[in-house]
């Protein structure tokens, strides 16, 4: 049932941006979604996928054994698909570990975040595979502190 369900919220997913997005950057962002997709699945023990908070076309992962949401990744009208770490739980992160993510999604993106803004960066960034990797690491760190 998880992978039906998994299955089903990608295709929701595409669905939306097939809509919304040039179609020269449909392939590139479901490229994304899958890597961080293949990311989570290669974590059985630490991280799964949240059908619950997974609706919309939006995609969530979350900490095994908890309540914490690890990733989401949502479509948005006319613009690029977002990911975002730790929706809902970043305050939970000591201000080090926040700090971190922070420093980490502002290194691969040119749309600056502020300390109290969401920890999110765009799929357009996402494209680029250091900063894919640069992410997937931050997210295995954040996995040991929370």
């Amino acid at each position: 049932m998880p992978q039906e369900a998994l299955t089903a919220a990608r295709q929701q997913f595409v669905a939306a941006i097939k809509r919304d997005i040039a179609p020269v950057e449909c392939p590139r962002f479901v490229a994304v979604l899958d890597a961080m997709i293949e990311w989570s699945l290669a974590r059985p023990t630490l991280v799964k996928f949240r059908p619950e908070d997974s609706h919309d076309g939006t995609i969530a992962f979350g900490r095994v054994g908890s309540k914490l949401t690890i990733w989401t990744a949502s479509p948005r009208k006319r613009q690029t698909p977002r990911f975002e770490v730790m929706p809902r739980g970043s305050r939970t992160l000591s201000d080090e570990d926040r700090a971190t993510v922070l420093a980490t999604l502002n290194a691969h993106t040119s749309e600056e975040l502020e300390a109290g803004d969401p920890l999110r960066i765009s799929f357009g960034a996402l494209k680029n595979k250091a900063a894919r990797a640069a992410v997937c690491d931050c997210m295995d760190r954040l996995l040991v502190v929370t």
